[in-house]
């Protein structure tokens, strides 16, 4: 075997010797897996596209890393190869001050365009549109052949920015071949069908969760179900959406339908209106004003000191200067350029710009800190299975690491000029210090656990409790920051973020 390339709860895949398999990849299925391994539907899954016509073969195997060959141990099955994932499904990310090159994951592009800019990742709505339709399309074929994803999430679904198809997807032996599994049916959190709306390895289920991806692609939210943010791709999608999301199983459009919607559809902005009232008489004048992002809810209390938006406050000054050319007559140029000077110069202050510099340091410093999350999430979960031990322990000690970096830059945050500056600084703070010592004690369970082995006691034993304990205190020390960091971040032009990407 060659280089380990990712391990989680079910197994590691490892690189094959490029002499020998250049095209493929191996999963080795972590002994937990075997003892409810269905070895039938597995091989039931490997004969299938022999089945096939040479049309839906081809598609079939350009639209997932689908399962080869089976491996065996000493007449005991191991697990399977599978294609390797074409390069152009894979993406690089700026994070400080390195680029690594990861399998491009949905996830990824269901945060804040604040976010995606940082990282460099550079899509559009059109963009958006075009993999929906295409995810649309290969549920459709998988379908037509049996298969039913089950755990549709953006964990195991990848995307390309080049070339077609669009999608890809992994982790091909959680689907469900004519209603049987490799391995029991699992749900991605917050990505669960609801009561009633249809069994997690149904149809009804891949077309509810397929509503829920085409909403968070486009609000750029990892969790939400309010379908207003696709209404930049027209009407008819957000129809489509509202009804796919309703408890009516019955109501809800089919897969073709949303292809076809979505190959029509062309984005379009939210448009609002701005009242802009004119220093130089009564008159209120109303201003239309599109907006690229979906609407927000309203904050729950206004910040102490609101300000407008970058984009707004350019778009006030030039109708500002309009109003007053409008109301003054031509001879009165001098006034008029002195008036827009004015308003200008009251808009972007020194001490509004000092604000701005302080707020660009705390979105920087959410965005270094982002991907850690997910490693001690993966690393946690592998020692709560007791897999992969040495690898999760190395992991979180690297995640404790960065979060001291993290805590040291949040220390040194300047934000004086900001509304609720020092208690958003010293909840994030509070976050990390927790989440470090979190690390550090689910190092040290994961430490035992190599020590003592899978033993009930070992499993749950105290450090893991303390673990929990800080982790616990950390969402909380996130979540009020959160909440009080969108009520000012947007009016600097960084969208909301949630407590889980912190």
């Amino acid at each position: 075997m060659g280089d380990e390339l990712g391990a989680g709860g079910q197994g590691t895949v490892y690189a094959l010797p490029q002499s020998q398999s250049p095209s493929l990849v191996y999963k080795a299925y972590s002994e937990e897996m075997l003892t409810v391994l269905d070895t039938d539907v597995l091989a039931a899954m490997i004969d299938l596209p022999s089945g096939l016509s040479a049309q839906d073969r081809h598609e079939l195997l350009a639209a997932a890393a689908w399962p080869r060959d089976i491996v065996t141990e000493n007449d005991r099955i191991r697990g399977f190869t599978m294609a390797l994932v074409p390069q152009r499904f894979h993406t690089t990310l700026k994070l400080l001050n390195d680029r690594p090159v990861r399998l491009g994951q949905t996830q990824l592009l269901l945060n804040p365009p604040d976010y995606l800019h940082r990282v460099e990742i550079r899509i559009d709505d059109q963009f958006r549109l075009e993999l929906l339709a295409d995810v649309a399309r290969t549920l459709r074929l998988f379908h037509r052949l049996g298969l039913t994803v089950g755990d549709l999430s953006p964990n195991n679904l990848i995307y390309s920015r080049t070339g077609r198809p669009r999608c890809h997807f992994i982790d091909c032996d959680a689907m469900q071949l004519n209603g049987r599994t490799v391995l029991p049916q699992v749900e991605t959190t917050d990505w669960e069908v609801p009561a009633g709306g249809g069994a997690p390895g149904s149809k009804a289920g891949d077309a509810y969760k397929f509503a829920l991806l085409c909403v968070r692609l486009f609000a750029g939210d990892q969790s939400t179900t309010d379908p207003s943010a696709l209404l930049r791709a027209g009407p008819g999608v957000h129809a489509l959406a509202v009804r796919a999301l309703s408890a009516d199983t019955g109501d809800r459009p089919s897969l073709g339908k949303w292809e076809k919607q979505l190959r029509a559809a062309r984005p379009t902005p939210v448009v609002e209106t701005v009242s802009v009232t004119v220093p130089t008489g009564p008159t209120r004048t109303t201003v239309p004003s599109p907006r690229a992002a979906a609407s927000r809810p309203p904050a729950a209390s206004a910040p102490a000191r609101p300000r407008l938006t970058r984009a707004r406050r350019r778009g006030l000054v030039k109708f500002v200067v309009l109003a007053l050319l409008l109301g003054y007559v031509a001879s009165h140029t001098n006034q008029i350029e002195s008036a827009a000077r004015q308003v200008a110069e009251s808009i972007f202050s020194d001490e509004d710009a000092a604000a701005r510099a302080q707020a660009e340091e705390i979105a920087d410093l959410l965005t270094s800190s982002a991907p850690v999350r997910d490693s001690v999430k993966s690393a946690v979960t592998n020692l709560a299975a007791c897999t992969n031990v040495k690898r999760s322990v190395a992991n979180l000690g690297a995640a404790s690491s960065a979060r001291q970096q993290s805590l040291t830059a949040a220390n040194g945050l300047q934000v004086t000029d900001l509304p609720n500056g020092a208690a958003m600084k010293a909840l994030l703070i509070s976050a990390f210090r927790h989440s470090k010592a979190a690390d550090d004690a689910y190092r040290s369970w994961g430490l035992n656990l190599s020590k003592q082995g899978c033993r009930k006691s070992a499993l749950n034993g105290p450090d893991r409790k303390r673990g929990d304990k800080e982790s616990t205190a950390s969402t909380k020390a996130k979540q009020q920051f959160a909440e009080l960091w969108n009520q000012i971040g947007p009016d600097y032009g960084h969208d909301q973020v949630s407590y889980q990407n912190i």
